[in-house]
């Protein structure tokens, strides 16, 4: 399709590569914390729980911080953050000095960067993609993202089983520099955000969603059943 761009397939492309190596460390960090530090049911169902709950209490936020600056430096500085975050936990093991804390905060930082890149590669495609080409874009990052979580962690189980969890979780951190890689090829300039006069309202999102009782419904709904789940 003509309206897809070259830039357009790098944004892809630096999306595949990191929703890939999302797939194949996905649970990894419950593994390590089992295997290595031989925490317990609870720490483990903790670490996930903690995750989730930076990701609800910034995911409102951060979007508005977001949508008032560029979206590439944002999308390079989380896929930076997330790698350097995530390779620390093997190079922690490989000096046995992990600890459940640390592990506690690269799952947390790991949320919070996740959060960052998806809303600014989202709004970044309204720069790169004209209106009648985002429907196929669009759903070319869901097929992505359906695919990668369908293959991911059966090939992450198997990587684990012959080269262990901590190497697995090396891959993760490498898919995310080469994301970083693919988002800094972009070509085309990104315009200047809009500035908005006034005061910032972080707490706009949370209002509207508090208000609405169907939204209000679906947010606790995925708190209290998307941390055991991706804990089983």
């Amino acid at each position: 399709m003509p309206s897809l761009s070259q830039d357009f397939r790098r944004l892809w492309a630096a999306y595949a590569i990191s929703a890939i190596g999302s797939g194949i460390g996905y649970g990894a960090l419950p593994l390590i914390a089992v295997l290595v530090l031989d925490v317990s049911t609870f720490q483990v169902a903790l670490l996930a729980a903690l995750s989730a709950l930076a990701g609800a209490a910034l995911a409102l936020p951060m979007g508005d911080l977001i949508e008032q600056r560029r979206k590439r430096p944002v999308m390079i500085a989380a896929d930076v953050v997330r790698f350097v975050a995530l390779l620390s936990v093997p190079v922690a093991v490989a000096f046995d000095a992990l600890t459940y804390p640390q592990l506690c905060v690269v799952g947390v930082v790991q949320s919070a960067a996740v959060i960052a890149f998806t809303a600014a590669s989202g709004a970044h495609l309204k720069a790169l993609v004209p209106v009648e080409g985002r429907a196929e874009a669009n759903s070319r990052f869901e097929s992505t993202t359906w695919t990668t979580l369908s293959v991911g962690p059966p090939i992450g189980g198997a990587l684990v089983s012959l080269v262990g969890a901590p190497l697995t979780l090396v891959i993760d951190a490498v898919s995310y520099l080469l994301s970083a890689v693919g988002v800094r090829r972009i070509r085309k300039p990104e315009p200047e955000p809009v500035a908005r006069p006034g005061k910032r309202d972080v707490a706009a999102g949370w209002r509207y969603i508090w208000r609405d009782r169907g939204l209000r419904t679906l947010f606790w709904n995925s708190q209290l059943f998307g941390g055991p789940e991706m804990t089983y």
